[in-house]
């Protein structure tokens, strides 16, 4: 696979994907975090996006 094949398919899977928006702006109102480290990996998912 090429360079542009990459990126085209990298742009269609994590950077122009509105499922993945909205599922990541799901996750604080679904979640229910018993430990720290739980919370901690919601927080992070949902910033790094």
């Amino acid at each position: 696979m090429d360079a542009e094949s990459r990126k085209l398919l990298k742009s269609g899977l994590w950077d122009n994907n509105p499922a993945l928006v909205q599922i990541l702006g799901l996750c604080p109102l679904l979640a229910v975090s018993n430990t720290f480290i739980n919370a901690l990996g919601l927080g992070i998912a949902t910033i790094s996006y």
